[in-house]
């Protein structure tokens, strides 16, 4: 049911920017300098529609580069969370190795910490 209501609402967007774009169909010129005269200025004649969805693809591009950029300080935070738990996981099994060596072997009698050691394991 989620994926048919995904495709019916995708259908109604696809729609509805397809009618913006025939609406929009004329053609306009960019003029790259507005500043000279426009007869001797470099222009581009193209339907209104693809300036608009260009404007819109490209603040959707630098909204996805400065959030990228702007989550820097989590990604860093995260790379150094994981070496400490990388440090703190071999520190652990170091512990645990040295602690399996001064226990008894298990021929012997239990006592109550290999139990817990068993326990832990």
């Amino acid at each position: 049911m989620k994926r048919f209501l995904i495709f019916v609402l995708l259908l109604i967007i696809g729609a509805v920017i397809a009618a913006f774009a025939v609406a929009n169909r004329h053609d306009v010129a960019f003029v790259v300098d507005p500043f000279i005269d426009r007869d001797i200025a470099y222009k581009v004649h193209l339907p209104f529609y693809f300036f608009l969805f260009g404007a819109a693809f490209l603040g959707a591009i630098g909204g996805w580069i400065s959030s990228w950029l702007g989550q820097g300080h989590w990604r860093k935070a995260a790379r150094e969370t994981h070496r400490e738990a990388a440090i703190w996981k071999q520190e652990a099994e170091k512990l645990k190795r040295g602690l399996e060596q001064a226990l008894p072997k298990p021929g012997a009698a239990q006592q109550p910490q290999q139990r817990a050691l068993r326990s832990i394991r």
